[in-house]
Formats: structure tokens, C-alpha cells, sequence
């Protein structure tokens, strides 16, 4: 399965390998992030729908926003790996990617390798290919990949060592879920399925669900249309609230305006604490998170919001670690 260190400072000295796996809500430790370049030059008036933009960029202040918010992860201890420093054969697909900042949306990291997307065509198509050199570069295994040519697979969400949670959204296709849920439950347990609406602000499950702690979640509960359990050999409907609440987990609801916003698409930097754009939440929500002694950390974004995207959409976040006590 390839190896897997603990430590990250031997991780660091072997220059083979580093530890991985984001299964567990520890720490976050390290990420793989693509700081935007001339690639950007592509999307222009004419096309920026076509490369899922919602306008044109601000190309200098597109860069300098995200080398804050690298700046911002690193200040809080995470270990930030470029992408472009562990590519070598695909370097050159890079510069036609405007979309490769995106990283979350390539791969999930658990600590049996990654699992690979299958990005949706034209405007995406092969990103994940560039995302597995680098990955493999770094000595994290390909766990599960789509070889067919016919359809698309854009991310799922690790909510345990034992659970995968996947949504049917716009950039998926149900072959490939249908495929993606027989092969990976020799590795998990449960894949819980949900069939969501078919739209741009549904994009990818972090749109919907996305969890602050092992005990607490935000969701947008509207967009869960049908939610299925998978187990080995069985499948069952459930009510993913009811069931998440049997998990030992509280979902705080987030409205119809804050999901427009990205209100559930943020990133963990420990249990309990969140880097999440400053206009995400309605004060309703702020309150009720204060409440659960949950502590946001702000980012304020201006240019970043013409390509759509969350702080999580721009972090491949590759290792998570629980504080030994």
C-alpha cells in the first residue's frame, strides 16, 4: 500500500514519502495547493462560463489572495506543498488548467492512499492526472481511479476511517458512483449515497455537508433529495439527519442564502476550528457555532470568489493528525 510514516519530520528525511490520510478530524499537517499563474490568461469575456468562472478573473489580485491564504495556513502550522514542485510530465498540462487551483476537488486523501476524481470534461478534463504525479511524487498510493473514458467523478468526503460520504451531484455521473461504491467498500465499511439537485451551487458534496467536529456538522438539509446507506453486499434509504444524530453527531442547518454562499465549504484546521470566508455565515449561524465553542478563522476574499470556489476548493489537504495526550 506504500509507505506511511507518523512523524513528519521523518517523513521529511526520507524525501520519499511524507505521512498522509485525512480520515480522522486531528490536526491538519500539510496540504498541496497550486498557486494560480499565467494559466489564468485563458479565461477572458468570452469563455469564462465555458471554464466554469463565474466572470473574469483579476488575475494580480487573484494570485495575492491566494498566497495569503497560504500564508494564513502556514502561520497556523500546516506544511504547504506547491504543486507545481513535485510535477514533471505533466508540467506542461498545467498551463492550460485554469481550473488546477481547484485541488480539493482532485483527490481525498485517507490513510490507504488517495482516491483519485475523474474530472468533468472539457474544462477540467485530465487535471486528476497532473494531481496523481505529484502525489505519487510525494510516495502517497493511488488507493481507487477511474480508468473508463465515459463520465465523470468529482470527489467524495472521508468522514471516518470507516465511512465515505458521496453525493450525486452535476459533476458525477452514477455509473461511476455505482462503481466508485462496489469498489471502495473493500476498503470502508459504509458509503452513505445522497441524490442532490443537479446544479452549479450543488457542484460537489462539500457544498452540502461538511463537519467542524466528530460531534458537529453544518448541512444543508433541503439539497439531500434521497440518501441511501451502503454496506457490504446491502443498501438501505435513510434519513441523514436521523442517522447522522444515531452517529453521535449534531447537524446545525445553514439557510438557502448561506449555501449560495459556500456556507458548508470550509477547512478544518482542528476539531473545532475552521478557516472559512468572513461573508459564508449569517449571523444566526456565527452565533450558534460560537455557542458550540467553535472558533472561525477569517478570510476576507475578493477576486478569489470570480472562480466560484471555497478556501476548501483551493486545498488538497493531504494529512491529519489527533494530538497524542
Amino acid at each position: 500500500m506504500g509507505c506511511q510514516i507518523e512523524n513528519m519530520n521523518e517523513a521529511e528525511k526520507t524525501g520519499s514519502c511524507i505521512a498522509y490520510g485525512c480520515d480522522e478530524l486531528g490536526r491538519l499537517k500539510s496540504v498541496l495547493v497550486h498557486t494560480p499563474g499565467d494559466e489564468l490568461l485563458l479565461v477572458n469575456e468570452s469563455n469564462y462560463n465555458h471554464w466554469l468562472y463565474d466572470k473574469v478573473p483579476e488575475i494580480s489580485g487573484y494570485v495575492k489572495e491566494h498566497m495569503s491564504y497560504q500564508e494564513l495556513l502556514e502561520s497556523n502550522g500546516v506544511r504547504v506543498y506547491e504543486l507545481a514542485d513535485h510535477v514533471d510530465e505533466s508540467m506542461d498540462l498545467i498551463s492550460r488548467m485554469p481550473n488546477i487551483t481547484f485541488l480539493h476537488d482532485t483527490a481525498v486523501i485517507s490513510r490507504k492512499g488517495a482516491i483519485l476524481s475523474k474530472m468533468r470534461p472539457p474544462a477540467r478534463e485530465n487535471e486528476e492526472v497532473v494531481v496523481k504525479e505529484a502525489l505519487k511524487n510525494l510516495g502517497i498510493p493511488i488507493l481507487n481511479e477511474f480508468n473508463g473514458s465515459e463520465g465523470f467523478f468529482e470527489g467524495c468526503l472521508l468522514l471516518s476511517k470507516d465511512t465515505v460520504f458521496v453525493a450525486d451531484t452535476e459533476r458525477h455521473t452514477y455509473p461511476f458512483i455505482r462503481e466508485f461504491i462496489s469498489n471502495i467498500l473493500s476498503e470502508f465499511d459504509e458509503v452513505i449515497y445522497a441524490r442532490i439537485p443537479k446544479a452549479r451551487r450543488y457542484m460537489h458534496p462539500d457544498t452540502i455537508f461538511n463537519r467542524i467536529r466528530e460531534d458537529l456538522a453544518l448541512a444543508y438539509l433541503p439539497a439531500f433529495e434521497e440518501t441511501c446507506l451502503y454496506t457490504e453486499g446491502s443498501g438501505e434509504k435513510i434519513d441523514f439527519k436521523e442517522f447522522m444524530q444515531e452517529k453521535g453527531m449534531e447537524i446545525i442547518p445553514v439557510s438557502d442564502s448561506e449555501q449560495s454562499r459556500l456556507a458548508c465549504s470550509f477547512v478544518p484546521l482542528e476539531s473545532g476550528t475552521i478557516f472559512h470566508y468572513d461573508n459564508a455565515l449569517d449571523q444566526k449561524t456565527r452565533k450558534n457555532l460560537a455557542g458550540e465553542g467553535v472558533e472561525v478563522i477569517p478570510f476576507h476574499p475578493e477576486a478569489l470568489l470570480a472562480g466560484g470556489g471555497s478556501l476548501r476548493c483551493h486545498t488538497l489537504r493531504l494529512c491529519r493528525r489527533k494530538t497524542k495526550v
